[in-house]
């Protein structure tokens, strides 16, 4: 299985060569659709276009061709939408999907009497991008004037995009000599993250302020997930010696009802146990509509166990020596990835339904020792290494807080749901 795994992930790069231009062209073109815009990243997809085209997966100069042609036509589309049906319609329907008042303002403050700057610069703003050539339409604008500041703007805003992930691809190579693969990534990925948090927070207002502990707890994890697994690949393992020391230590100085304790909780929070269990709570969300509840507990455990399974089958990590003997590999662990993935999610569901802030302050503290308890017994019953346990705890965390944070996006826009 992990030959058919790794076939699938040594293919990617000949996907995207072939599939890549075709779906920077599809976004890059949506993004100057009005109100459909925005929610197409076209500057994030045109930066990591250049990227990958650095690293020789895609060509540098057919993305900026593809790119440049898929701007130029994403704005005609804006500019004949608004010569058609006028601002108001942007005033009518932009109010559905978060597009405040202030948004098309400010596009039109700076369009007036300088339709040219507004053009150009108007496409270097995630907050304007997807309204100026609509705007500009709108106001009577002759078509030629449009279509020279379209071009040029085009130009300007593809070419610094695409040389800026191509920069960035120029320095990927040494920073992953120097710092590993997998930190690298885990750089990138937060970059991204912390880009996604802030646009569609300014873009739609739909995260509150203590979803900014989500956050930090999605980057934190993130971080010691790429440790991990950048210590599983690594020639000369940092943990191994962390490792032998932490279990030698739990097998020397264990005594017995630990051992038959550490049996009962891992059975208990056993990983097909913490699937059903999610299951089922996320179906009975799903039954009395509320939706977003639903989905984040059934994202956070379905997606943890299938990545469990993936990283399982490439690390291919043997276990501790024992006598039990257990079919799969050892990192990560599931039951402390499950476990955490579960009760990340079993807290953000359930805290505000808790108004006595002791009460709600006990539970938290439950959930996080229950958590603990389940990592730490696989320690215990010398079935994984501590740091296999702690990239599951890394790994659940990380999968469930994605999971709300993309719910919560989506939610707030699609799905009405009770409070």
């Amino acid at each position: 299985m992990s030959d058919y795994v790794m076939q699938i992930i040594n293919s990617f790069p000949a996907l995207i060569a072939q599939g890549g231009y075709w779906l920077i062209s599809i976004i890059v073109i949506l993004e100057g659709i009005p109100l459909l815009g925005s929610f197409f990243p076209g500057h994030v997809a045109i930066v990591a276009a250049g990227f990958l085209a650095k690293l020789g997966i895609l060509s540098l100069p057919l993305v900026l061709i593809v790119a440049t042609v898929s701007a130029i036509i994403g704005d005609y589309i804006g500019f004949f939408v608004g010569r058609r049906y006028g601002y108001s319609f942007l005033i009518k329907w932009g109010k559905y999907i978060f597009i405040k008042e202030e948004h098309f303002e400010k596009a039109r403050k700076l369009i007036d009497g300088h339709t040219g700057k507004a053009l150009i610069m108007g496409r270097f703003s995630p907050l304007t991008r997807p309204l100026t050539p609509f705007i500009v339409g709108s106001s009577g604008v002759s078509l030629k004037n449009f279509s020279i500041f379209n071009i040029i703007g085009a130009i300007l805003w593809i070419f610094a995009s695409v040389f800026l992930g191509y920069a960035f691809g120029a320095s990927y190579g040494v920073a992953s000599e120097f710092f590993g693969t997998f930190i690298v990534i885990a750089l990138i990925i937060t970059v991204l993250i912390l880009w996604g948090y802030r646009f569609v927070n300014l873009r739609f207002h739909v995260f509150r302020k203590y979803e900014l502990i989500v956050l930090i707890l999605n980057l934190l994890a993130l971080w010691g997930l790429a440790k991990t697994i950048q210590d599983a690949f690594s020639l000369q393992p940092f943990l191994t010696n962390f490792d032998e020391w932490v279990n030698n230590l739990a097998l020397s100085s264990m005594p017995e009802f630990i051992t038959s304790f550490s049996g009962w909780i891992s059975n208990i929070g056993g990983t097909e146990a913490v699937a059903i269990v999610g299951s089922i709570i996320g179906l009975i969300f799903l039954i009395k509509k509320r939706f977003r509840r639903a989905m984040i507990m059934l994202l956070s455990v379905g997606s943890t166990s299938i990545v469990v399974f993936i990283i399982k089958d490439i690390v291919s990590r043997a276990r501790p020596e024992n006598l039990i003997e257990l079919a799969n590999n050892s990192f990560p662990s599931g039951h402390a990835s499950l476990a955490a993935a579960f009760f990340v999610a079993f807290v953000y569901i359930y805290v505000p339904y808790i108004h006595s802030w002791v009460k709600r302050e006990l539970f938290i503290i439950v959930c996080v020792i229950i958590t603990v308890l389940i990592g730490l017994s696989r320690i215990f019953l010398n079935v994984h290494w501590a740091s296999d346990v702690i990239a599951g705890w890394c790994l659940g965390i990380f999968l469930a807080t994605s999971s709300i944070l993309l719910v919560r996006y989506v939610g707030a826009l699609f799905i009405s749901d009770k409070k």
